[in-house]
């Protein structure tokens, strides 16, 4: 990757498809629907200039209380993280969350 990295992330409400998708492939989620977690589904998108690099999404829960853009912002770290692009490479970043 280059020098002109920028990231897009949005974290939203989960469709009832992606949570039930979820739930089918980590069962051990549904502990978290019981305690009342939020179920929410986050992307990120990583650019090389005008060149899409890498997409990635995922189902999220959110405990009771904690503030979305936090979660959002986590989300981003370990997404960030697991596609080994260093933060200091990163020269443009937006991070939409559209959930209270």
């Amino acid at each position: 990757m280059g020098d002109t990295l920028s990231v897009t992330a949005l974290l939203r409400a989960a469709s009832p498809a992606e949570v039930t998708e979820g739930l089918e492939r980590n069962p051990g989620s549904a502990r978290l629907v019981e305690r009342g977690w939020e179920p929410l589904w986050f992307e990120a998108r990583v650019f090389d200039g005008e060149d899409e690099q890498d997409h990635v999404f995922s189902l999220v829960w959110r405990e009771p209380g904690r503030p979305a853009a936090e979660v959002a912002e986590e989300e981003l770290e370990s997404a960030l993280s697991s596609l080994d692009v260093w933060p200091d490479d990163v020269v443009s970043r937006s991070v939409d969350v559209a959930v209270g």
